[in-house]
């Protein structure tokens, strides 16, 4: 599955090279909320997006490795089962993450063309549905698999209470993991039903909503612990 992130991330690389070889100097560069032109800039600024990607996936490598040197040299199974969890997990969303941004890049290299014709692919209700529907399935996997994350530095819902041990860490990524989960299936379906140029406003909303919400229910998830560690003592 790594290899493969990385051929999509190289493909990705790749079409973008292709395109921008037949873009003027100067392209739009940012849309509003209803895929209308605010700024102009350089076309090199669509090889962000692809070149992030790429180096994801190949620095992804280093981390799994790490993962499974740790899995190997684990002094317990409890040790070697999270990290190899953690490697199986990092992996999915590095995948899915390159697959899905990779098509919302060809999105906009499409809309740029596009736009340099004055006409606009994001402006029209298809294609804003299409950014928010992609957007939110990254959300849906994401939120999928962060309950499957074992306690770790690098991977899952990570701050400093949901790692105080392991029932605050399971708790808080098992509640992130709905949060995301909800906020991307609210995204996808709003998307159908509210006015064009709100899909990714609404989508952005429940995105910060699911954080906020996860983030109180994590320190409540901590209080209670610490609560009941101190009626022990």
């Amino acid at each position: 599955m790594k290899q493969l992130a990385r051929m999509i991330a190289a493909l990705c690389l790749f079409v973008t090279l292709l395109v921008l070889r037949e873009l003027p100097a100067e392209i739009p560069a940012h849309y509003d909320f209803a895929g209308n032109v605010t700024r102009y800039g350089s076309k090199y600024e669509l090889l962000i997006l692809p070149v992030v990607l790429l180096l994801v996936s190949f620095g992804s490598r280093f981390l799994l490795l790490h993962l499974r040197r740790k899995a190997e040299q684990a002094e317990s199974d409890k040790e070697r089962q999270a990290a190899a969890a953690n490697a199986k997990v990092l992996g999915v969303v590095i995948f899915s993450q390159t697959l899905i941004l990779s098509c919302i890049q060809g999105v906009l290299l499409y809309n740029t063309v596009l736009a340099l014709r004055g006409e606009s692919f994001l402006s029209t209700f298809a294609g804003e549905k299409l950014l928010t529907i992609l957007c939110g399935a990254l959300l849906l996997i994401l939120g999928d698999i962060l309950p499957k994350c074992r306690r770790n530095g690098m991977v899952g819902f990570r701050l400093s209470w949901t790692r105080y041990n392991d029932l605050t860490w399971q708790k808080s990524n098992r509640f992130a993991g709905m949060m995301l989960v909800a906020a991307g299936a609210l995204g996808i379906i709003s998307t159908f039903f509210a006015p064009k140029g709100y899909g990714m406003f609404l989508l952005s909303i429940y995105i910060m909503a699911a954080i906020v919400i996860s983030t109180v229910r994590a320190w409540q998830v901590y209080r209670e612990e610490k609560a009941k560690e101190r009626d022990r003592g």
